[in-house]
């Protein structure tokens, strides 16, 4: 839910780990735990509709009981903090092998050089392969599609593709099915 988050202006606010597009120096750990700190618990995103902001951390979500009755009312009220840890755990521990294996901190650079040729301009991207090498096609399914993107395709394929989505798209895990259909 926090690795990357999508905000209401369309910008993208990535939690600071190597699995993302952060692009903040994660050179050191006691860097890195100052950055993630900052991020999770202070810094204010604008998500969903509305004028309401919130924390990354509170974005997290228990583990109920009514959906996994193995759950004891213990572990679901110790379920948010558990979660916040081990992702610290999980981002911590990643940190150190990058810089255990590339000390001179060029891990970082190859990953912001991934990240631009497959992540920050994906949504262009797809658009455009969804133009030229499916431009034809009837009806085109998407999956783990954005809220963002829905708008991005109605702009860029309105004209060629009906856009049909849920009529609530989920804003918290960002991943939704579209339905391209041809007009």
């Amino acid at each position: 839910v926090t690795n990357t988050i999508h905000t209401r202006g369309g910008s993208v606010s990535c939690r600071p780990t190597v699995i993302n597009c952060y692009e903040g120096d994660l050179g050191s750990g006691d860097k890195w735990w100052v950055e993630w700190k900052q991020f999770m618990f202070a810094t204010q995103l604008a998500t969903g509709d509305g004028d309401s902001k919130t924390r990354p951390a509170a974005m997290l979500k228990p583990i109920k009981r009514a959906k996994y009755p193995a759950v004891s009312a213990e572990e679901e009220a110790m379920s948010l903090p558990l979660q916040t840890l081990s992702q610290a755990i999980f981002d911590a521990i990643l940190v150190h092998i990058v810089n255990s294996v590339s000390p001179s901190g060029r891990w970082q650079q190859l990953r912001q050089e991934m990240c631009d040729a497959l992540n920050r301009h994906k949504d262009t991207r797809t658009l455009e392969i969804l133009q030229q090498t499916y431009g034809t096609t009837d009806a085109v399914f998407l999956q783990e599609a954005a809220a963002s993107f829905r708008t991005s395709a109605a702009k860029r394929l309105g004209g060629r593709y009906i856009v049909a989505a849920p009529s609530t798209l989920d804003t918290s895990r960002d991943q939704n099915s579209l339905l391209l259909l041809r007009r």
